[in-house]
């Protein structure tokens, strides 16, 4: 494994972030070959563990279905060969997809989230995405809110 510097670490997650970025605003996937080595896994609970060819399917598929998306880094943590981003993303349920039980709702929704990334010759071999998809779905009304008062 090859050991890179906390600063040349920094800059190379922050130029994979825009890449990625451009993935999941445009739809644009072609950046997954450079940011991610081809042996990766991408754990997204609850969803199934996802290889280089299943995350361009997904980021196709949730650009499908949400229009207006916007993705942008909050912070960025390195620790030796990893790294953690905090990011936070909007977008509109607008498109059908394969992905949610109901018809697009024209709802905007927002989430949040943090990726733990793990390096290897200046490629992602592991990723862990965490996101509020309780949110998510709720805001974009693919489910309903909890109702908090009737609880307990």
């Amino acid at each position: 494994m090859t050991q890179t510097s906390p600063a040349h670490l920094r800059e190379l997650a922050r130029a994979h972030f825009d890449r990625i970025r451009v993935a999941w605003e445009r739809g644009d996937v072609s950046g997954v070959d450079e940011v991610f080595s081809d042996d990766l896994v991408y754990h997204m609970p609850p969803f199934p563990d996802l290889d280089k060819a299943g995350l361009r399917d997904f980021i196709t598929r949730s650009h499908q279905a949400f229009s207006e998306f916007s993705l942008e880094e909050d912070e960025l943590v390195v620790d030796g060969d990893t790294t953690v981003q905090r990011w936070h993303c909007t977008g509109t349920y607008s498109g059908p997809s394969s992905l949610l039980p109901v018809p697009p709702t024209g709802r905007s929704t927002q989430g949040t989230g943090a990726s733990v990334a793990h390096w290897r010759d200046g490629r992602i071999v592991e990723l862990w995405h965490f996101g509020d998809w309780m949110g998510w779905l709720t805001g974009a009304g693919v489910i309903p809110p909890l109702d908090a008062a009737g609880a307990g």
